[in-house]
């Protein structure tokens, strides 16, 4: 069984609910029984280097794609 995370619509609280993935149950809220929502937990970091594609092969890169992506290594930016 799967692991959600609900929010109250109205007091905000936040609680986990486990049930079935193929299951949308209408859940209510622990404190106020009001109607709450499913949230989308997790945060999702994508990483990449500026000037090169992500389908692009490094080795074939350019020297100036080569250059900007050295660049950014070093100011390790986040996408």
């Amino acid at each position: 069984m799967a692991r959600y995370d609900y929010q109250c619509k109205t007091c905000e609280h936040v609680f986990e609910v486990q049930h079935p993935i193929t299951e949308e149950p209408k859940i209510n809220c622990e404190k106020c029984k009001k109607a709450c929502k499913r949230l989308i937990s997790g945060q999702r970091y994508m990483y990449g280097t500026v000037g090169v594609d992500w389908n692009t092969d490094p080795s074939k890169a350019s020297a100036s794609q080569r250059a900007k992506a050295q660049a950014a290594k070093k100011r390790k930016v986040q996408f």
